[in-house]
């Protein structure tokens, strides 16, 4: 098993860390090792408060999943929320290097690093760069450019970035849990790999992720997502409103919500109480997202409707609520088939860290790069060898 062909994807979640570790196959399919999942307390709406209590969560996670996998993994990819983050339009362009003037991998990195070429104030950094079409010699509307012939290769593409103070934070966690950082990607977009199709992404669709106390929201058309939105709302405030209502403990709030998310059809003046209470906090969330999605819903952008994700979008009522509010069609997602070690169970892991795997593994650009780099061990070998020969001559 090489090094290249594992990929560890973190998620710092707002209840709690968790970590996929997966193995992808010469055919960019991946296969889950381990996972390790912890519970984290460091983290208010969505953002990092305690570096220490975040850093030890990690570390925690990183060493279940790593002994369940049986693979001694140092640097992740990890997930970044949209809260404070800015969109700007950019255009790269390289020249064709492959044989035949074939486009290869290495030649979509180049105009993809080409784009990120960009002035942002100091202090904002860059977290990716999303491509939204691909043109060889002129020819545009490509999604993947990989194999075709032509001289140049652009691109179009979203940069986007961040607020400095957040990302590093969430680089001081991971760096104080002994661990480095490969790459980042958005939340949203990871779990949009794990949820919806490929088709989809490109008809054009709105993913609807209820996080704990965060949910974010991203609106993809033609392959690429032209709308990014996050709401201070999630399903920890469901339970303190329940906590609140019924006069309970929040423990005892979350037991009765995870019990009325089972119940697909509520009896009795209880239970049509708890909903209610429950109603009232997702309309809120519900009626904040029609605002601010209603221009990109209304001019035909989501044809396939909205998909919910997130252990938060399991409440009976999202389906005929959300499609009362938004007027579109509604469908709670399910993550997609994944091949996975005996005892983990894919249906349960966070969609997050999974479709951070799966996002990384069809990054043709970043497993070139990856697999051209030698890795730590090689370049030990490489050493020793170079010693051994300058001894060998220096000897005889």
């Amino acid at each position: 098993m090489s090094d290249s062909s594992i990929i560890a994807g973190l998620d710092i979640g707002t209840t709690g860390v968790t970590e996929v570790i997966a193995r992808v196959d010469d055919e960019g399919e991946i296969s889950v090792l381990g996972v390790g999942e912890e519970p984290c307390q460091g983290l208010r709406r969505g953002l990092i408060v305690d570096v220490d209590s975040v850093a030890s969560s990690i570390r925690t996670a990183n060493k279940r999943a790593t002994r369940m996998a049986g693979v001694n993994v140092r640097s992740v990819f990890v997930g970044v929320p949209v809260i404070r983050i800015s969109s700007a339009k950019s255009r790269g362009m390289t020249a064709t290097s492959g044989d035949d003037w074939r486009v290869t991998a290495f030649d979509v990195k180049q105009a993809l690093d080409a784009a990120r070429i960009l002035a942002i104030p100091p202090d904002r950094e860059i977290i990716s760069v999303l491509p939204t079409e691909y043109i060889v010699d002129g020819l545009g509307g490509i999604q993947d450019p990989e194999g075709m012939t032509g001289i140049r290769l652009e691109v179009n593409a979203k940069v986007i970035s961040g607020q400095a103070a957040i990302l590093e934070n969430i680089a001081e966690s991971v760096e104080r849990a002994g661990l480095s950082i490969e790459g980042r990607i958005l939340e949203p977009i990871a779990v949009a790999k794990a949820a919806l199709s490929d088709e989809q992404i490109h008809r054009g669709v709105m993913l609807v992720d209820i996080g704990g106390q965060i949910t974010q929201v991203v609106i993809f058309y033609e392959g690429a997502p032209i709308q990014f939105l996050w709401v201070p709302v999630g399903g920890m405030h469901v339970t303190n409103d329940i906590s609140i209502g019924m006069k309970v403990s929040f423990e005892e709030a979350e037991a009765i919500k995870q019990k009325n998310s089972s119940i697909q059809n509520s009896s009795g003046n209880k239970d049509e109480f708890i909903t209610d209470i429950i109603n009232a906090r997702l309309q809120e969330v519900l009626e904040l997202i029609e605002s601010e999605t209603r221009e990109v819903r209304n001019s035909g952008f989501v044809p396939c409707g909205v998909v919910f994700a997130g252990f938060g979008s399991l409440a009976p009522c999202i389906p005929q609520l959300a499609s009362e509010i938004l007027d579109l069609p509604v469908k709670i997602g399910e993550s997609r088939p994944v091949r996975a070690a005996k005892g983990i169970e894919p249906g349960s892991l966070s969609q997050v860290a999974l479709g951070i795997t799966r996002h990384v593994a069809e990054d043709s650009g970043f497993m070139f790069e990856r697999e051209s780099q030698p890795s730590a061990f090689k370049g030990i070998l490489s050493e020793i060898r170079g010693w051994f020969d300058e001894f060998l001559r220096d000897f005889f």
